[in-house]
C-alpha cells in the first residue's frame, strides 16, 4: 500500500483501523509499521475526529426545534405563514389565496 492509497483509505474509512475491511487494515498496519509520513497522516486523521467529536458532544436542539420547522414548511396550509409579497405584488398567505 502506498501513503496515497492510505489516505484515501484514511478518507473513506476514518481512523480507527479496527473498523476498515481485514485485508486492507492488514496492509495499512504494515506501512505504518515502515512509514513515518503514513504514522503523520493517521495522527491527523484521529485528532480531527477526536476534535469533531468533542465539538458536537452536548449540542442537543431546541425541543421546540421540529414545530418551527412545520410551521415555517406547512403554516401557509393553515393560515400561519407569513405574509409575504409573491410575483404578481399580490400579499397574504397562500390560504388567502385560496380563498
Amino acid at each position: 500500500m502506498t501513503e496515497d492509497e492510505f489516505q484515501q483509505h484514511l478518507d473513506r474509512f476514518g481512523g480507527d483501523l479496527e473498523g476498515w475491511p481485514p485485508a486492507v487494515a492488514a496492509a495499512a498496519r504494515a506501512l505504518l509499521a515502515r512509514s513515518p509520513g503514513a504514522q503523520a497522516r493517521l495522527d491527523e486523521m484521529v485528532a480531527m475526529e477526536l476534535a469533531l467529536a468533542d465539538a458536537g458532544a452536548g449540542d442537543t436542539p431546541p425541543d421546540d426545534l421540529a414545530d418551527r420547522i412545520f410551521d415555517a414548511a406547512f403554516g401557509a396550509a393553515r393560515g400561519t405563514a407569513p405574509h409575504r409579497e409573491d410575483r404578481d405584488g399580490d400579499t397574504g398567505t397562500a390560504a388567502d389565496r385560496l380563498n
